[in-house]
Order: C-alpha cells, then sequence, then structure tokens
C-alpha cells in the first residue's frame, strides 16, 4: 500500500482513500495483537502485515507504537475534514459526516473491502472470526469499536449482509467502492458540478425559474417534484438546482430509476444506493419515476441523507415523502416567444421564423432538432417534421400507428354546411395559441391550446379521409391510436397506455386519431360490481385527460349515440359526415374511376342517382371495376380503357352483395340518343 503523504489540501479521493486504509490496517493490527498475541508473532504468521508496517513507516510513524501511530494519523485525517460551512470534498469525509461515524467505526467499514483488495489477508480476518476471509458482524464486534457504525452503514445501504454458506457476511457494494474512489461505476451516470446548466443558461418562464431558485437556501431537507413530458428540459433544471446548491448530479439506471411502483430487487436496489452515492460524490440524487394515472408513489426513507434531491414524473400520477418537503414545478410547453428563444439559441441566430415557432415543441426537442437537421434544411419545415419523427418515434411504437399522407388525387367531398365546419376546425388549430392569449379569464386556461374534435358519421362517409386532410393542412403527422394493443384486462393499464400517447403526441406536436372512439367513450355505468366500478375510473381518466391535452386530436365514431355526453362536452368541434347525396356521388364516381373508362355519362348518372352508396363504397367499387377492367382489357383496351359499363355494373351488384342489400335495378344497355 502506498500511503505517501501529499498536502492534505491537495489530497484526491484515492490519495485520501489509501491513508484511510493505512488507518484501517493499523487498527486491525492493534486489535489483533490485543486477542492474538504480540505484534512480532503475528507478523511472522502473517506475513502481510510487513506491508503495512512499510507503508506506516514511509508515512511517518516509524519507531512510533501502534497506538501513537494511530493517534498521529487521526490528526492529520482531521485536518481534511473541513468545517460545518465548508464541509470537505472528500468522499469518507462526507461519509463521516452524514452518519456521524467514529474513526473506529469507519475503518471496520474499510476492513469490509479488503478481501477482494487483498485476499492475502483472509487468514488474519478468519482467525478474528470472519468466514471464509469475509467480515462478519461476530468479527468486527470483537474488535471493539469497529462495529460501532455496522447497523447505521447497514440502514443507509453503504453496507450490505449477504449470505455465504451458512453464514452471512458483511459487503461492500461495487458501486460504493468505486465512490469511494471519487467516481460512479456504470451505468450510474454522475455529472460533475462544473458540467451542469447556470441559471442564466437556462430559457425558462420567469415565475418558473424564480420558484425554483427560492428553494434554494432552504434548510429543510427537499425534494424537487418536477412535471413535465419528454424533452421539457426536468433533467436541465434539475442539474441548476443542483449547481446553485454547490452539488454534481447522479441519476441511477435507466430501468432502476423508472421504478413506477415496481417491487423489483433492482427498484430496492436503488432506493439503498442512490443516497449513499451521492452523498460520496457530492451529488444531487435524480430519480424519473412513471406512476400510473391516479397513482401515488411513496418515496422510501433514506437514513443518514438530508440532502436535496429531485424526481421527474410525468403529467400525472402524484409523490408522497416521509421527512422531506416535496417543491412542486411544472414545466408546461413553452409558448411561441420562449420557442423562439430557444431556436435563436440552438441556431446562434438573431431571429427565426414563423414555421419553426408554429411547431409546439418541447425545449429540449428543439435543441435536439437543431443539432441534427443540416442548417440548410432547418427552414424546410417538411425536413424538421421528418426528422422529429424519426427521433421521436419510438415514443409512440406499439401505441400508435402512422396513417399514410393524403394523396394529391384523394378528393374531400363535403357538403357546403360540413366544408363551413372542417374550415373553422382548420382554423381553430392554426390559431389555437393565439386564441388562448385573447380570451378572457372567463374561458379559463386549462388545457385551452388543445384542440378536440368529433368526426360522427356512418362508416365510409370520409371520416378518416378528412382527419387525413386536417394533418396535411396543418403539416403534421397523423397518428392512430391502436386500441388492440393500448386497451388491456389489467386495472391501470389501459390509462397507463393512453397516458403515453397522449403525452408522446404533445411532445411531438402531432395530430392523433381516436378511430372508433365510442369504444372508449361510452357512457358510464351503475355500479353493480368491481368491473364496473373500474370501467367508470378509466372512462373518468379519460374525460379529464381530454380536458387537459395540449395537442390536436380529433375522434371518429359511427355510433355517436354510444358516446357518454360528458366526452361530447369536452369536444370543441362536432363534425356531422352523412351519406354523401347525388351530386356528391357523381363527382366520387368522377374522382375514382380510372382515367380513360369507357362508362358513358347515362349510365354513371343513373348510378349515382340511384345506388346511395358511401364515399367508402364507391372507392371500393371503382377499385373493384379498375380490377376486373385489368384482367379482361387488352391493347388499347388495358386497365382504364377496359372500364366500361359491364365492369361497373358488376362491381356496384358486388358492392351491394358485401352489404347484405339488394341492388336497385339498372340499365343493362346504354340508352339509344
Amino acid at each position: 500500500m502506498d500511503a505517501t503523504i501529499t498536502p492534505l489540501q491537495a489530497l484526491t479521493a484515492g490519495e485520501h482513500l489509501r491513508l484511510w486504509l493505512l488507518r484501517s490496517a493499523l487498527s486491525l493490527m492493534l486489535h489483533a495483537s490485543a486477542r492474538l498475541g504480540p505484534l512480532a508473532e503475528l507478523v511472522e504468521h502473517y506475513p502481510v502485515l510487513r506491508v503495512h508496517i512499510s507503508a506506516a513507516a514511509g508515512a511517518g510513524f516509524e519507531g512510533l507504537s501502534l497506538p501513537d501511530a494511530l493517534a498521529q494519523l487521526d490528526q492529520r485525517l482531521r485536518e481534511t475534514e473541513g468545517t460545518p460551512g465548508a464541509p470537505s470534498a472528500l468522499p469518507l469525509d462526507r461519509l463521516r459526516a452524514a452518519l456521524a461515524l467514529s474513526a473506529e467505526s469507519l475503518s471496520g467499514f474499510l476492513l469490509c473491502a479488503w478481501t477482494d483488495e487483498e485476499p492475502d489477508l483472509a487468514p488474519l480476518f478468519d482467525a478474528l472470526g470472519a468466514h471464509e476471509g469475509r467480515p462478519t458482524r461476530a468479527m468486527l464486534s470483537a474488535c471493539d469499536g469497529l462495529d460501532s457504525g455496522v447497523n447505521a452503514l447497514l440502514e443507509a445501504g453503504y453496507l450490505v449482509e449477504e449470505p455465504l454458506g451458512r453464514r452471512r457476511v458483511l459487503v461492500v457494494p461495487a458501486a460504493v467502492w468505486q465512490a469511494l474512489h471519487g467516481d460512479a461505476i456504470g451505468p450510474w451516470r454522475l455529472t460533475p458540478r462544473e458540467a451542469l446548466s447556470r441559471w442564466d443558461e437556462l430559457i425558462l418562464p420567469v415565475a418558473l425559474a424564480a420558484a425554483a431558485r427560492a428553494g434554494s437556501g432552504s434548510a429543510e431537507p427537499l425534494c424537487w417534484a418536477l412535471r413535465g413530458g419528454p424533452g421539457s428540459g426536468r433533467r436541465a433544471l434539475a442539474g441548476a438546482i443542483a449547481r446553485d446548491a454547490g452539488l454534481g448530479l447522479i441519476e441511477p439506471p435507466p430501468a432502476q430509476s423508472e421504478a413506477g411502483g415496481s417491487t423489483s430487487d433492482d427498484a430496492a436496489s436503488t432506493a439503498t444506493l442512490l443516497p449513499a452515492l451521492a452523498t460520496l460524490l457530492g451529488a444531487m440524487p435524480l430519480l424519473a419515476l412513471t406512476p400510473a394515472p391516479g397513482q401515488r408513489i411513496m418515496l422510501p426513507e433514506w437514513p443518514g441523507f438530508r440532502g436535496t434531491m429531485a424526481v421527474c414524473l410525468p403529467r400525472h400520477g402524484g409523490l408522497g415523502a416521509v421527512g422531506r418537503q416535496l417543491r412542486w414545478l411544472d414545466l408546461a410547453l413553452p409558448d411561441p416567444e420562449e420557442r423562439a428563444r430557444h431556436w435563436c439559441r440552438a441556431l446562434a441566430r438573431s431571429q427565426v421564423g414563423p414555421d419553426l415557432v408554429d411547431l409546439r415543441l418541447p425545449r429540449g426537442s428543439i435543441h435536439r432538432l437543431a443539432a441534427s437537421v443540416p442548417r440548410g434544411d432547418i427552414d424546410t419545415p417538411s425536413v424538421v417534421m421528418a426528422e422529429l419523427e424519426a427521433q421521436g418515434r419510438f415514443l409512440l411504437d406499439g401505441a400508435a400507428r402512422r396513417v399514410p399522407s393524403v394523396g394529391p388525387e384523394e378528393m374531400l367531398a363535403m357538403s357546403e354546411e360540413l366544408q363551413e365546419e372542417f374550415n373553422a376546425l382548420l382554423a381553430r388549430c392554426r390559431h389555437r395559441e393565439t386564441l388562448r392569449g385573447l380570451l378572457p379569464a372567463a374561458f379559463g386556461q386549462g388545457g385551452a391550446a388543445g384542440v378536440r374534435a368529433l368526426f360522427k358519421g356512418p362508416s365510409g362517409t370520409g371520416k378518416t379521409l378528412a382527419a387525413r386532410h386536417l394533418a396535411a393542412a396543418l403539416a403534421r403527422p397523423l397518428y392512430r391510436v391502436d386500441l388492440a394493443t393500448t386497451v388491456s384486462k389489467y386495472i391501470g393499464e389501459t390509462e397507463r397506455n393512453l397516458e403515453r400517447v397522449f403525452e408522446a403526441a404533445e411532445s411531438l406536436d402531432i395530430v392523433l386519431l381516436l378511430d372508433e372512439g365510442d369504444a372508449l367513450m361510452a357512457g358510464r355505468t351503475g355500479v353493480s360490481n368491481a368491473n364496473d366500478r373500474y370501467a367508470n375510473l378509466e372512462t373518468n381518466y379519460l374525460l379529464q385527460r381530454l380536458e387537459s391535452y395540449e395537442g390536436v386530436l380529433v375522434v371518429t365514431t359511427n355510433a355517436a349515440e354510444r358516446i357518454d355526453a360528458a366526452f361530447a362536452r369536452r369536444m370543441d368541434l362536432t363534425l356531422d359526415f352523412a351519406l354523401p347525396d347525388a351530386l356528391m356521388r357523381q363527382a366520387l364516381w368522377q374522382a375514382h374511376l380510372p382515367v380513360g373508362h369507357r362508362v358513358d355519362d347515362a349510365l354513371l348518372d343513373e348510378v349515382a342517382v340511384r345506388c346511395s352508396l358511401t364515399g367508402g363504397q364507391i372507392r371500393n367499387a371503382a377499385l373493384h371495376a379498375a380490377l376486373l377492367g385489368l384482367q379482361a382489357g387488352t391493347g388499347e383496351h388495358a386497365f382504364g380503357g377496359g372500364v366500361g359499363r359491364t365492369e361497373l355494373l358488376a362491381a356496384v351488384r358486388r358492392e351491394y352483395r358485401r352489404a347484405g342489400q339488394h341492388c336497385p335495378s339498372l340499365s343493362a344497355q346504354p340508352r339509344q340518343g
């Protein structure tokens, strides 16, 4: 062991640890000589002790008795401890202060890590009461004073007691041992104070920044509860809070951090290791929890840790803490002015175009996009949106599917009244933020930036197509919620899955389509059993979430009478898609039949008037007629030219058979002029 003494003010964590290991070795020899015989005999029987005696001589203790050497070394070590106003930056000094450990109890703690470092000490340990070279409670209690801190160290996570054969031994976790050297062991993430954001580097609402800075001087142990969606800036804000307190930031592995009520061993290990590592490394712990909607997670009490901590939470769920004051900060989506400032900083510009500012993105997404999109393409909305989708699509994987963009030939046929309502919806979506700023206080502000539209009407009347046209007009992608994977038979899982979709849609600024929404929005029932109760809880959650939703949501249904009246009241606009009239059916036939078809106008007029088909049925019939023409057509009649009277009539009759209806009689021959 190299125990060369450097100036105490310049000691690194590793050098300080070696000094304490020397102190542990001297203490071990003192206790062993009292129990097993004179030091000279011990050295003969356990030659490894010569290494530590030489290290003590090299540290300036040559010729001193063991008690005198320990006394002088303790005096040196006290000079590194700092003062209450200026605590030491060395891990072992932080540990002593946190648990009020004596020098002997800290030496006993370090002996528990020595078997792996110096296996030659195992025989001496066993002679003192260890088991297979591993320290035990019996060994430390036999050496007066070495066991005084064992309970506190176990409770605070610095030590663990593990079974080994028929005995239990004391072990220092690998992450703790690494932290004693001043480092975090992967996959724990340690960010030094110098690498964290300063307050003047953050762009936040004034009130939010003021609330965060106001708690920095609190004498009570704090827990900052940071609410927000993906990319909202919660981690950057936590970093600024930690830096302001003179701390770094430490985060557990992601799989353990997102403990969301888990009872796994990994989550339990995190609960004990995190405060220990935070103390040793001078860092603020940051947890990421994902409670289910309506769930309240209780933070465990961390013995020996009274420092500040932070928790990242979604916009739902609750948090409780024992013996710790909660401070809540809500990182909502930034307003247009704040978004413009983020874009300007990220792109190093004095101003940016409205297309970028109109993207309602969280803070982190803006900076990631600015870094990943080539500067020459950053002002092209389609390129930016494509990159945003590529970066964030994993948020919706398995819960929602991309709906293909509307093609230039896909006509949206609407009545005059319906077109007027559609235009009103489009205007509401485009001006939703401006509108929110203009409304008086009587309107309230909760969820005012969100737009919720209900498209109702029979199947095939163009509801989904209208949603696609809406998304195209807004230059946003359209995603359909996958009810097959979202709805679960397990209590609380449907709400959790839906929350994941809503949260992701808000952070990606997409248009969300809830197809056949009556499956989720059915009316509440009387409570006659537990199933009814939980079904009503699911409905209540969805009602509340619709009110706070910040994006554009389109709900379609062909059974509007099944939808709970409370859902209907929460819709900003309702568009009624009726069956097309004859003129609209005529336009739909003309739009869907292939170019060059041979259907005469008289038959097309007759089919449009007499066959009350929906837009979807007309599309299917035109497709089947084209297929028949493709099969029969040759030469000049191939494909479009192959679609004539016979193919059209066959396709119309087939569509009626599929619907289980009787096809009206149609002219079999063309009319004679």
